[in-house]
C-alpha cells in the first residue's frame, strides 16, 4: 500500500534516525510505557484457636490430618471453603473447622505482678521501702525473686530484638556481703563518699532480692557515670517500666533518695505500680511522700 503523503514518510524516518543516534532525549507521547505501581498486600487477619483443633489438608474431615493446633494459638485467616478456614501454621498450610476459631483481639502487653508483701521490712501503699532511713533485718536472706528474674529476663529477650545486649550484672546481695562491700567503700573513698553510693548493710535495696544492676554491651561501662550515654541506657529508661521495673536513683534526685544518679539501678515493683511511678515522673521517695 503507498503512503497517500509521501512526505510525512520523511519526517518518521528522520525522527528515527534522530533518536537512534541519541542525538536528542526525545520522549513522544506515543513512545511512553508506564509501569504499574505495586500494590502491597494486605496482612492476612489473624484468627485464635478455642481448642485444639486438626489442620487438615483440605476442607473437611475427609481430609487427613497434617497436624494439630493448640488451643490459643494465633493463625492467619487465608480464605474461607464452606464452613472451612484456610491457614497455615509452623509452615504448614492447610484447613481448619470455623467452630474452633474467633477472631483476635489486640495482643496485650504483658502483666508482671507485684510482689509479695508478707516478708519484713516497711510498706507504704503495698510498697516494699528501703533505703536510708528504712531497714532490713539482719537475718533476711530471701535470695533473687523469681518474679523479678522473670521480668528481668523477658526485658532482656526484648532488648535483644532491638538490638539491644543487657546483663545483669548485680542482683541480690546478703546482709553479710554488703557490710563487706561497704566498708571497703568506706575504707577507700571515706565515709561521706561511700554514703552517695553504697547502702550500710540492711539499707541496702540489693537485699530484699528486687533489685537489678543491668549493663550493656561494654561492660567498662557497669556501674560508672559513662553509662547514663549509652544506647542501652536510654533504653532502659524508655522500657524498663513495661516490664515491673523504675530507674530507682534518678538524675538530680540525690537530695530526694540519699544516692547519686545510677541508671543502672533497677527496682522491680511489679508493672501497675512501675507505671504509676514512670507517669508521675517522681522518685520513689516523692510518689510515696516519705523520706530517703
Amino acid at each position: 500500500m503507498k503512503m497517500k503523503y509521501p512526505w510525512i514518510k520523511g519526517i518518521i524516518v528522520s525522527v528515527v534516525l534522530v533518536l537512534g543516534l541519541g542525538l536528542f532525549p526525545v520522549q513522544l507521547p506515543f513512545l511512553h510505557m508506564t509501569h504499574a505501581t505495586p500494590v502491597a498486600k494486605a496482612a492476612a487477619p489473624k484468627y485464635v484457636t478455642t481448642a485444639n483443633v486438626h489442620l487438615r489438608k483440605g476442607p473437611g474431615t475427609k481430609y487427613s490430618v497434617i497436624l494439630t493446633i493448640p488451643k490459643g494459638k494465633r493463625i492467619p485467616y487465608l480464605k474461607k471453603n464452606g464452613s472451612w478456614i484456610q491457614t497455615k501454621y509452623k509452615g504448614k498450610t492447610g484447613y481448619v473447622s470455623s467452630q474452633y476459631i474467633k477472631k483476635a483481639g489486640k495482643s496485650s502487653p504483658a502483666s508482671y505482678a507485684a510482689p509479695s508483701t508478707k516478708t519484713p521490712g516497711t510498706y507504704v501503699k503495698g510498697i516494699l521501702v528501703v533505703n536510708k532511713k528504712h531497714r532490713l533485718p539482719s537475718s533476711y536472706n530471701p535470695g533473687e525473686n523469681k518474679q523479678a528474674r522473670k521480668a528481668v529476663n523477658a526485658m532482656i529477650a526484648k532488648a535483644k530484638k532491638a538490638n539491644i545486649r543487657l546483663t545483669a550484672f548485680s542482683t541480690f546481695r546478703s546482709y553479710d556481703r554488703q557490710r563487706v562491700l561497704y566498708n571497703n567503700y568506706v575504707a577507700s573513698h571515706g565515709k561521706k563518699q561511700a554514703d552517695r553510693f553504697s547502702a550500710r548493710p540492711g539499707y541496702s535495696e540489693h537485699q530484699t532480692g528486687l533489685a537489678f544492676d543491668i549493663g550493656g554491651a561494654n561492660s567498662k561501662h557497669w556501674a560508672e557515670d559513662s553509662f547514663a550515654n549509652t544506647k542501652e541506657a536510654k533504653w532502659l529508661t524508655k522500657h524498663a517500666h513495661e516490664f515491673g521495673f523504675i530507674i530507682r536513683y534518678p538524675k538530680g534526685k540525690e537530695k530526694v533518695t540519699g544516692y547519686q544518679y545510677e541508671p543502672w539501678h533497677l527496682r522491680y515493683l511489679g508493672s501497675t505500680n512501675a507505671k504509676k511511678v514512670k507517669k508521675s515522673g517522681k522518685t520513689l521517695e516523692e510518689y510515696l511522700n516519705i523520706k530517703g
